[in-house]
């Protein structure tokens, strides 16, 4: 179950931002190769954070850290951006916002109960 929530995160991750990007209007616009490179490390990042507990968190804490960890994978990104738009905390907003769908994402694919979250048989 673990590389296929790698590969939700990213396919998630990957959408979610191409979409911001055309919705949301303080979104940053990038190619699809940094989107790509983004995602994976928003992928990563969160499944790292995520089993860091080991099983000891429930579906609710894991989709929290994922919140976290979504949230400052994207924060840390876009400080290395110019900032084109006027408003100072819009970057920080996009970031909010994906984080949220990173935190959905995780509570709809976190295993539901300790013998999965720990891998025992």
């Amino acid at each position: 179950m673990s590389g296929i929530r790698i590969v939700i995160y990213y396919v998630v991750a990957f959408i979610a931002m191409w979409v911001l990007q055309r919705v949301m209007a303080p979104f940053p616009h990038f190619g699809l190769s940094n989107i790509a490179v983004v995602s994976l490390a928003v992928a990563l990042v969160t499944y790292g954070v995520t089993e860091m507990p080991g099983g000891y968190v429930s579906g609710y804490g894991r989709a929290v850290l994922a919140w976290i960890a979504g949230t400052a994978v994207m924060s840390i990104y876009f400080t290395i951006l110019p900032r084109y738009t006027g408003h100072p905390f819009a970057y920080f907003e996009s970031a909010l916002v994906l984080g949220v769908i990173i935190g959905l994402t995780e509570l709809a694919v976190s295993p539901k109960n300790r013998t999965q979250a720990r891998n025992e048989p």
